[in-house]
């Protein structure tokens, strides 16, 4: 069945006159009365809109008015449609592997860090393979603020505000963030320790410098995505 054939037969289906139809597109009656005539064909952007009016599938639709003959402008319109769905479906398939890709090289910066810390200051000698990976607890000279991290559970929470955006297309946000979470530890584990025999004696405040980093660093991230939305619009 032709196009416009199917245009009319499911327009009178509703019970809808051709100046319902109409108001309901943002068209004139006139424009309407050509598509059901074979006169003219519906833009892209109204075959998309007049398939949801009939609650047909994108693909259904598109296939109403395909024939031997594809000389039509109402044709070759469904043909661009198609390819048009097509390419935004290849375009969203391809951002969710890229957001994937990104996340789990999120991911893998902070296993190398938790396992560096395990490296450097957990003993493995006196455990199993298990138990040095979960349960051993961080010793010795500048252990302090990779065990904090870990005790503290903010190496966890940390992670998942880096990973689950990346998850989401906000690969700017998490790369700022995990960038924000390796820089402050570095400066908190060099800036951190007090001066031998200050007052309150060998204590550590690394995990202040880098809360304030990483929090830094999420605004940062904040400002980044919300000027990339903009520059979007």
């Amino acid at each position: 069945m032709a196009l416009h054939e199917q245009i009319r037969q499911r327009r009178q289906a509703l019970g809808l006159s051709q100046e319902k139809l109409a108001e309901q597109l943002g068209v004139s009656r006139q424009a309407v009365a050509k598509w059901e005539s074979g006169q003219s064909a519906p833009s892209t952007e109204k075959l998309i809109a007049l398939a949801r009016l009939f609650n047909l599938s994108l693909d259904e639709f598109a296939d109403t008015g395909i024939h031997q003959d594809r000389t039509s402008a109402a044709e070759e319109a469904l043909l661009l449609f198609r390819q048009e769905e097509q390419a935004r479906q290849a375009a969203l398939r391809q951002q969710r592997q890229e957001n994937l890709s990104h996340a789990l090289l999120i991911a893998g910066s902070y296993l190398l860090f938790y396992l560096a810390g395990r490296l450097l200051w957990c003993d493995r000698s006196q455990s199993t393979l298990l138990g040095w990976l979960f349960l051993v607890r961080p010793t010795g000279k500048g252990s302090y603020l990779y065990g904090w991290l870990l005790s503290s559970r903010m190496f966890w929470y940390a992670g998942g505000v880096s990973l689950l955006p990346a998850l989401g297309g906000k690969r700017r946000f998490s790369s700022l963030t995990a960038l924000g979470f390796w820089l402050g530890f570095g400066l908190g584990y060099f800036l951190g320790p007090y001066p031998a025999g200050a007052a309150y004696g060998h204590s550590h405040y690394g995990w202040a410098i880098w809360g304030c980093v990483w929090l830094l660093s999420i605004l940062l991230g904040l400002w980044v995505e919300r000027k990339q939305h903009h520059r979007q619009q």
